[in-house]
């Protein structure tokens, strides 16, 4: 801090230096002139006064192109920006100081600035036109520049209305008409200045340790509970830079906003696939532990609970009040648990819970419990036969 308060104190001084060396010597220019023609080249006595004017017109050039100079960099020390930065705000000065140093030129040769500004009125309307889109970007990128609405090295999302695809990724460079982005796919993209200003969100990615966080929207079926899909995906993510929420529902869909931090770019596409592919498999993890029979659902998780739901269809030739009261009391080692789940005519459909100690005992368990009804069934229905005899 002092040493850019010393260094802005130092170009200040300079600027006023240059200014007085710039006065000085565009008053000895008459004196210096006319003793070398004077003295040793009379035969140009009579083009004295031209002499006079090229010489002082180029001191004025020469002296202005160096304030000019010492002015950005003065205010690039005092408001301690850099040079990327300031492009915009330099750009200005340099218009303002060129515009200012061409009418001393053209008053030195004594040239009325006023009567070139009212005869070129209708051209410039003209030139105006021809150039409006050009104009309209330089305007852009002042005003970008000097907000610091982009700076060099920013990571931004930009959403426009001009082209339908939301773009992320860094600012590598401000110009006078573009600005070029490095995206998250590692391409380079130019960007008009007009666009950015007018006609798009800008959203910046910045947290307080230098890493960006990025918000993602995935949308799956709303066909298992919300709850799970999120447990699930902490679960298997095991990430504490990845947080998730339900943001919405939709009837037949959930959106589930995931926000995770990146430290750089090129690794933005990576993680984004990382937690599209965690959301899928603990969509799919809950998916699979629901047994959905019309428009009844009933969802049961196997590592919670440790019970597997295995639906079994029999002919309703049996009562089912005895199906199920078989089932509670001679299910042996199998510890189940039945419900009836529908009747349709001629069968009974039954929802049996099994006891199982994890995923790697699901074959086995369905095959012992569709045995099991089998042989409940066919047990029941012998000893209604024997009992009509």
């Amino acid at each position: 801090m002092l040493n850019n308060a010393r260094k802005s104190r130092s170009e200040l001084a300079k600027i006023i230096t240059e200014i007085i060396i710039g006065i000085i010597l565009a008053i000895l220019a008459g004196f210096v002139v006319d003793f070398i023609i004077t003295r040793f080249l009379p035969e140009y006595k009579s083009y004295e006064i031209y002499i006079n004017e090229g010489v002082r017109a180029v001191i004025v050039l020469i002296i202005g192109m160096m304030i000019t100079r010492s002015t950005i960099r003065f205010i690039e020390y005092k408001i301690k920006t850099s040079r990327k930065e300031l492009y915009g705000i330099s750009l200005i000065i340099r218009i303002i100081m060129y515009i200012i140093v061409i009418a001393i030129v053209l008053s030195i040769f004594h040239v009325s600035v006023t009567g070139i500004l009212a005869g070129s009125a209708v051209g410039g309307v003209v030139l105006g036109l021809a150039v409006q889109t050009v104009a309209s970007n330089l305007i852009a990128s002042i005003f970008v520049t000097s907000s610091r609405t982009l700076k060099y090295g920013d990571v931004v999302g930009i959403n426009s209305w001009v082209w339908s695809i939301d773009t992320t990724g860094k600012i590598i460079d401000v110009k006078t008409l573009f600005s070029k982005m490095l995206t998250k796919d590692n391409n380079v993209i130019s960007i008009p200045n007009s666009a950015l200003l007018g006609n798009s969100v800008i959203t910046e990615f910045k947290t307080e340790d230098s890493s960006y966080i990025y918000p993602l929207n995935i949308i799956t079926p709303s066909d298992v509970p919300a709850d799970k899909v999120i447990e699930n995906f902490k679960a298997i993510s095991n990430n504490n830079d990845m947080t998730i929420f339900l943001s919405a529902k939709g009837g037949t869909t959930n959106t589930y906003l995931i926000m995770f931090k990146f430290q750089d770019i090129n690794e933005l596409n990576k993680i984004i696939s990382i937690a599209n592919m965690n959301l899928d498999r603990a969509y799919w993890t809950v998916k699979s532990q629901a047994n959905v029979l019309g428009n009844n659902a009933i969802y049961e998780s196997i590592y919670e609970l440790n019970y597997y739901p295995v639906t079994v269809i029999l002919n309703s030739d049996v009562k089912s009040d005895e199906i199920l009261k078989y089932v509670s009391e001679n299910h042996g080692d199998l510890d189940l648990k039945g419900i009836l789940m529908s009747k349709s005519g001629s069968t009974n459909t039954y929802l049996i819970f099994a006891k199982i100690k994890g995923p790697e005992d699901i074959n086995s368990t369905i095959n012992a419990v569709n045995i099991f009804m089998e042989n409940a069934y066919n047990t029941l229905k012998a000893s209604q036969s024997n009992q009509g005899k």
